[in-house]
């Protein structure tokens, strides 16, 4: 099927003692509706907070005759950016982007016979190593990681004296994702959000998303 559920959930957080977040990062769901993003928040004198939630899918292996994979994902998002200062600095930033990890799968290695936990030369051929000197035979390892460009939410910097806010309900939301593959390997995608705030001084940063995602298009063609 081409639309389908994102169905692995994960979020990265990072905060000092003066910012933090308002309410749960971790991603959630409604019926077939994924949820990502949260709302955080820095005030001077200096602080500063990141924030990566996101919903993947393994889409398994490349078939044999492909050479790119699309990745697309919609929905509607609520917005809530605010940044202000008097006299410091304040910044409030989010976005929802495609990330793509590529694996490739460990086998035995042209001219190499598999024994035991070594490979060896077969005689009369060149050979080369596997990769990876922990790497199961069967198994796949982390090859590269892409991502699209950055679909920009909120983007407010603010220094001095200055007030800057937006508030959306419901805004069309979308980010894809297009590149090339390499049949057989493996590939896990994730539809990801990232959110940042920092305030110096006398001043406050808040991003405050909500992207609901419908089902997620993705293809091998």
């Amino acid at each position: 099927m081409p639309f389908v559920v994102p169905n692995i959930p994960t979020f990265s957080l990072f905060t000092d003692l003066a910012a933090a977040a308002y309410r749960n990062v971790t991603p959630v769901q409604f019926g077939s509706i994924s949820r990502i993003g949260s709302s955080i928040y820095a005030t001077g004198p200096g602080g500063t907070v990141t924030l990566f939630t996101a919903w993947g899918f393994m889409a398994g292996t490349a078939p044999p005759g492909t050479s790119s994979l699309a990745v697309a994902a919609s929905g509607l998002s609520m917005i809530r950016g605010n940044c202000f200062t008097t006299g410091g600095y304040a910044r409030a930033y989010a976005d929802t982007f495609v990330l793509v990890e590529e694996f490739e799968p460990v086998g035995i290695a042209p001219g190499l016979s598999h024994s035991g936990l070594t490979d060896t030369p077969v005689s009369g051929t060149t050979a080369e190593l596997d990769p990876g000197p922990t790497a199961v035979i069967g198994s796949i390892v982390f090859k590269r990681r892409v991502h699209s460009n950055s679909t920009i939410l909120i983007n407010h910097e603010t220094m001095v004296l200055g007030y800057q806010i937006v508030a959306l309900d419901n805004y069309p939301t979308l980010t894809a994702l297009v590149m090339p593959i390499t049949p057989g390997n493996a590939y896990r995608w994730w539809i990801a959000s990232y959110q940042y705030c920092q305030a110096g001084g006398p001043g406050t940063g808040i991003s405050n998303i909500s992207f609901d995602i419908d089902p997620v298009f993705f293809a091998f063609t």
